[in-house]
């Protein structure tokens, strides 16, 4: 018995040192699925013939101890499974009796079958496992005693069975998520005793068929197809050069392994349920993420729209312009600015309450006057304004410039009436005054040689056509009358009359 120091227990201290190490990498194995665990590996037997599977002097390895099986079960989650193994193997040690037999050549063969409960102790790639179970088996068992030996009366028999309990320590290798590498010891300890070995031993009540093996485990799933159930996309625009988060969301049943592939409408590619990317340049994109699984059968294509726009500058303006800066009432003006920075909506206002929408915008000013001009640029950075001071003179005709002579009103002898064809004279120059606010005049009255009163007379010859004007719409500050006595010396008028006068001079 102090040889009884079983393989299994260094497999456990292995187990036992990895534990710790395998639980730091965290992956998914299969779960809710038939899966099959075959399995190759030697055997080894402990009971009244043999009590340590290191002693190696009866011959262990005269004949390969091999053991072959195979174990199909569910794994109900990640970490709990339930199993059927049925397992043979040559445990050529149990027949190592006490007193020789007249021959070697007896049955070491052993079937076994056995229901298995196994748990994970983590989810690590490298992860640990103990297990336990019931089991029941049986062989050709050459019934040994001291008595049969010394007589040669042993014989075989095939009809004994075993039963009892399965317990064991393993380390499972992750590959993927439906296959993975094991390595593990299982020990049977069978009962009744003598029925494993054909040997009955007071001191040993109970026989072990044990086997160090290597096995693959596969899970058997049928494929949940993927089924993209979200995609979250920016509602906004973005801006060329900022980077921009998209993010899958699928069935959460889906059979992994899922590839998500995203395109961005030519502008390259990326992978993964989050991914991030930047757009090179401005425009409208189609972005599209495709899932597939089950080794590309199953497919769903999910869709967004982005617009991609330039980024926000703030808009400055550098000048404003006018097309004149000293317009009169019957000029337009045309106004510009120079702006820079992002697009944005102009207003213009006049500073006489007319206002524009339009970039450039040409406007008439119906008063004279000094006004003030504004504008304002409204884009995505907010709102600046920049104003001008513009000066409007009244409109002033040709005729207003260049008139250097106006009529003369011709009166009777002695008189400061007008007669009609002093009105007549009078109103060209009324329509002259009219027509150019900013041209005033002098109003020269005279008297003839003969006549009464000159002086008196040519003062009242300037008013009366002075109330001419005024009479008809030319305000009184515009005009200037003066009498200027007895005429002295000729004139350019002709006729008998041509003293007996008053003459409008336009003064500016």
């Amino acid at each position: 018995m102090r040889k009884l120091v079983p393989l299994f227990l260094f497999i456990a201290l292995l187990i036992v040192s990895l534990a710790p190490q395998s639980a730091s990498a965290q992956v998914e194995r299969g779960e809710g699925s038939v899966y099959i665990r075959p399995h190759v590996g030697i055997s080894y037997y402990m009971g009244d013939n043999e009590k340590s599977p290191f002693n190696f002097d009866g011959g262990m390895f005269d004949t390969l101890p091999y053991n072959l099986g195979v174990e199909l079960g569910y794994q109900f989650t990640s970490d709990y499974s339930l199993g059927l193994a049925i397992r043979t193997g040559d445990y050529n040690q149990i027949t190592d009796f006490e007193v020789p037999t007249d021959t070697k050549d007896h049955p070491t063969t052993r079937w076994g079958v056995a229901l298995i409960a196994r748990k994970l102790l983590s989810q690590g790639k490298i992860a640990p496992y103990w297990m336990a179970g019931l089991n029941v088996g049986g062989g050709s068992t050459y019934v040994y005693s001291v008595a049969c030996a010394n007589n040669g009366a042993c014989v075989e028999d095939s009809d004994n069975m075993a039963y009892g309990v399965t317990f064991g320590l393993g380390l499972d290798f992750y590959i993927n998520r439906s296959t993975s590498f094991f390595l593990q010891t299982v020990l049977d300890a069978q009962t009744p005793d003598g029925n494993p070995d054909g040997s009955v031993n007071d001191n040993f009540g109970v026989d072990f068929l044990g086997a160090h093996s290597a096995g693959i485990k596969y899970n058997f799933k049928r494929v949940t197809p993927v089924e993209l159930t979200d995609m979250i996309c920016p509602i906004d625009a973005v801006d060329t050069g900022a980077p921009v988060t998209f993010t899958a969301s699928m069935n959460e049943d889906a059979t992994q392994p899922v590839n998500l592939l995203w395109t961005f409408d030519g502008d390259g590619s990326a992978e993964g349920m989050t991914v991030s990317h930047t757009f090179a340049r401005t425009g409208e994109y189609n972005v599209g993420v495709t899932a597939t699984n089950g080794n590309g059968k199953y497919t769903s294509v999910m869709t967004c729209p982005v617009t991609v726009k330039d980024p926000c500058l703030p808009a400055q303006i550098t000048s404003m312009r006018a097309s004149n800066m000293s317009p009169d009432t019957e000029t337009a003006v045309s106004f510009s600015a120079n702006v820079s920075g992002s697009e944005g909506t102009y207003h213009w206002m006049f500073g006489d309450g007319s206002m524009s929408m339009d970039e450039n915008p040409t406007h008439t000013y119906e008063e004279a006057g000094t006004y003030t001009v504004v504008l304002e640029i409204k884009n995505c950075a907010g709102t600046i304004r920049r104003e001008m001071t513009i000066t409007v003179d009244p409109y002033e005709a040709a005729i207003c410039r260049e008139i250097t002579e106006m009529n003369s009103a011709y009166f009777d002898r002695n008189s400061s009436a007008l007669t009609e064809e002093g009105r007549a004279a009078l109103q060209e120059n009324l329509e002259i005054l009219l027509e150019c606010p900013n041209l005033n005049a002098r109003v020269e009255g005279w008297a003839s040689a003969g006549e009464r009163r000159p002086q008196e007379l040519s003062d009242d010859r300037a008013r009366a056509v002075e109330q001419f004007y005024v009479d008809n719409g030319v305000t009184a500050g515009r005009l200037v009358t003066t009498g200027m006595g007895r005429s002295g010396m000729g004139s350019k008028k002709e006729g008998l009359s041509q003293f007996r006068r008053a003459d409008t001079i336009p003064v500016r």
